[in-house]
């Protein structure tokens, strides 16, 4: 990078002058190796677990949101009963 003559000597940061290290130089770079889907899941047959982001895209696609995660914990809303006889989620 050239110093500009017109331009005071306080007005160029040494510290840029090695353009390949800036991290909008090596974001650019990753980004360019890049390849497929960055949201595409990976699949691990190791695991017995279920994968995650096919999981979300499920839910996603049914319209059907999984509130498997919250069963068995406290009901903290205050109107349990405002849908109605048997809507109530912490009713066994």
């Amino acid at each position: 990078m050239a110093i500009d003559p017109d331009l005071p000597p306080e007005a160029h940061n040494s510290e840029q002058d090695d353009e390949q290290a800036q991290a909008q130089t090596v974001a650019d770079q990753a980004h360019e190796l890049r390849k497929g889907d960055p949201t595409a899941s990976v699949k691990h047959d190791s695991t017995p677990v279920p994968d995650l982001v096919d999981h979300m895209r499920d839910m996603e696609s049914s319209g059907r949101i999984d509130m498997g995660a919250y069963e068995g914990e406290p009901n903290m809303d205050d109107e349990d009963d405002r849908y109605g006889e048997g809507h109530d989620p912490d009713a066994a």
